[in-house]
């Protein structure tokens, strides 16, 4: 029997024993240990390549759902979700990463959607659900397709062997207010901006259209070319590579080092 913990729901909003939510599914590639580390620990670190941590050994997730909000959605929406991230590993793989192409889905294009919103639910924190009561309609109906205007969802591929995710958080970028939540898991990433915010990065696809389609709506061919984005540094919404983040790194390094050890002249006066 599965361990439970008692908690608010994340969906529902009920106070029950609470069940553990993989995010993503566990047959979308999440079923294997994952090494969790803290966004504190990740910020004290000089190596983010010998990152410590604690192993979760039943793959990323957490006890976010009751029983019937866990099953229920699961049994709606879960193996359609899986299915997407097969094939798009599968494009990945084929591509060998590097992607230039629009590729053909064959999809419930709003079963997908209303699976990452729970997802979503599931990384931000119980009180989620008190201010986004639409989203929570939105995904208790398997049938509805009245997805808020207020909210986006916008997808991107990572092939990364890095996972990121991240409850609702405000960043001020260039001259603008970027309000998102973030979930990036191999082959797939997702941004949910809130508010009617814009997303952090121009390049990520905007998924809300699949709400205007039918629970039973099966599309055999929805093409969609999605960008490619590097996971590396903790930061949710920095699409930075390694060999960026490490070169800029050793740019700040080198300015600090200045700054402490000012040039000295000695020219006579």
């Amino acid at each position: 029997m599965s361990a439970r913990k008692p908690g608010v729901c994340h969906i529902c909003g009920e106070s029950k024993v609470l069940s553990f939510e993989h995010v993503p599914p566990a047959a979308a590639f999440n079923n294997r240990p994952i090494l969790r580390t803290a966004f504190e620990k990740l910020l004290e670190s000089n190596d983010l390549d010998d990152l410590k941590g604690k192993t979760q050994q039943r793959g990323a997730g957490a006890y976010t759902l009751c029983e019937r909000c866990n099953n229920d959605t699961g049994r709606w929406y879960g193996a359609a979700y899986a299915s997407w991230a097969q094939q798009a590993m599968a494009f990945l793989i084929t591509a060998r990463g590097h992607p230039t192409l629009e590729y053909p889905y064959r999809l419930f294009p709003l079963r997908v959607l209303k699976q990452v919103v729970c997802m979503f639910s599931s990384v931000n924190s119980s009180g989620f659900q008190k201010v986004q009561p639409d989203l929570v309609r939105f995904v208790l109906n398997p049938y509805s397709r009245d997805f808020p205007s207020t909210v986006r969802i916008f997808a991107f591929y990572t092939f990364s062997n890095r996972i990121r995710a991240s409850g609702a958080a405000a960043m001020l970028r260039g001259s603008g207010m970027h309000v998102f939540s973030e979930i990036a898991f191999a082959p797939l990433g997702f941004i949910m901006t809130l508010n009617d915010t814009p997303p952090p990065d121009t390049r990520l696809v905007d998924i809300g259209g699949f709400s205007e389609f039918g629970f039973r709506d099966w599309r055999s061919s929805i093409s969609m070319k999605l960008p490619v984005m590097s996971i590396y540094t903790g930061f949710p919404g920095d699409y930075r590579s390694r060999e960026q983040t490490l070169a800029e790194a050793a740019v700040s390094r080198a300015q600090e080092a200045l700054l402490r050890n000012p040039v000295r002249s000695n020219n006579a006066q």
